[in-house]
């Protein structure tokens, strides 16, 4: 091999990293604004279960008012807490698979650039 076909290999692998980097750096960056929304959604969701409660709580008439308003409140906020879970739980599926076609893409990119040496039997 000479020096030629040396560089040009050594330029193909530093671009070949180089776009393997730029390209888990978005699968990062994705994967972070996916669940900062998850985390968001939680705060608004704890936000307006604490509004609610301070209303029911001006608003009851008595014990069994305040008991029935109460588990109606937690019933619909377990339903959405369990819905935000589902979506996190989403989010982080998708992540994997688009890490391990990065890794697989990677690996297929190394084969192609460096031939592996042939076993001797």
């Amino acid at each position: 091999m000479d020096n030629n076909e040396l560089l040009k290999k050594w330029t193909e692998m530093n671009k070949s990293a180089m776009d393997a980097i730029k390209e888990l750096g978005e699968i990062n960056t994705t994967a972070m604004t996916r669940l900062t929304q998850r985390q968001m959604d939680m705060i608004s969701l704890y936000m307006e279960s604490g509004a609610k409660q301070l209303e029911m709580l001006s608003q009851a008439k008595n014990v069994q008012d305040l008991a029935t308003a109460q588990s109606k409140l937690f019933t619909e906020m377990n339903e959405k807490l369990l819905d935000n879970a589902r979506q996190t739980v989403e989010v982080l599926v998708d992540v994997k698979a688009e890490l391990s076609a990065w890794v697989e893409k990677g690996m297929q990119n190394v084969s192609e650039v460096v031939p592996m040496p042939k076993m001797k039997k």
